[in-house]
């Protein structure tokens, strides 16, 4: 394909990313697409056989990219606490850096046909299952909670999921600072309890002490210097 050819492409590719997202790919027409890039519907069906390809184009390989950024992560050396942290950023990070495309994905994955349907569940199945692995060593080592790894797995992911429902890239946190957010809440959510012979976190009173005064000692030092 030519050069120019391929940016015309890309062009399709892009406006429809932005009006799948902003209004839906049952509410987007064809012509929508052609009339915002000022080209003819039959041109349109020189780079893509039907909408539903063009829909497969957005969304088709989003699945793969997760497991390709995964799959080393799980591999590698590491307690299952601490890969799945990275796995939580890696795909916080993955989401958020394509926000349209994974919002398209969650809301209109099921109209694409039965062959390729049964490709994401596959891929999405998976997936879903490295968490469940690190999950079920975290609960063989006793770090995580106890609990179905599947159903504990769907959970967290889901957690990250929920970002793309408010996310805003102008917003005050990077996609780097929410990653890192998303990744603590997620862990810390699996986590076992400690809990001491009265109930508590296990966090023995001295520590509690200690907590206290330093969290005193900071707020102290910020209104000394607001005083300044």
């Amino acid at each position: 394909m030519a050069d120019n050819e391929t940016a015309r492409e890309q062009q399709i590719v892009k406006k429809a990313l932005k009006l799948f997202s902003q209004t839906g790919y049952q509410s987007t027409s064809l012509q929508d697409i052609a009339d915002e890039l000022g080209i003819t519907r039959p041109a349109f069906y020189y780079y893509f056989k039907s909408k539903d390809d063009l829909l497969w184009r957005l969304i088709g390989n989003l699945g793969d990219q997760l497991l390709a950024e995964a799959l080393p992560i799980v591999n590698r050396d590491g307690t299952s606490e601490d890969k799945l942290r990275k796995l939580l950023i890696a795909h916080t990070r993955q989401i958020l850096r394509n926000v349209d495309a994974f919002r398209i994905y969650f809301a209109e994955r099921h109209l694409v046909g039965r062959s390729r349907d049964q490709r994401l569940r596959k891929g999405e199945s998976r997936y879903v299952r490295l968490f469940e692995m690190l999950i079920k060593s975290g609960q063989v080592s006793g770090a995580m909670r106890d609990g179905d790894e599947r159903v504990l797995a769907l959970m967290v992911i889901g957690l990250t999921n929920s970002v793309l429902r408010w996310y805003r890239p102008a917003g005050n946190l990077s996609v780097d600072d929410l990653s890192e957010i998303v990744a603590d809440l997620g862990v810390n959510s699996l986590r076992r309890s400690q809990l001491g012979p009265n109930g508590s976190t296990g966090k023995s009173r001295d520590n509690e002490v200690k907590a206290g005064r330093s969290l005193r000692s900071k707020a102290a030092r910020r209104v000394d210097r607001r005083s300044e």
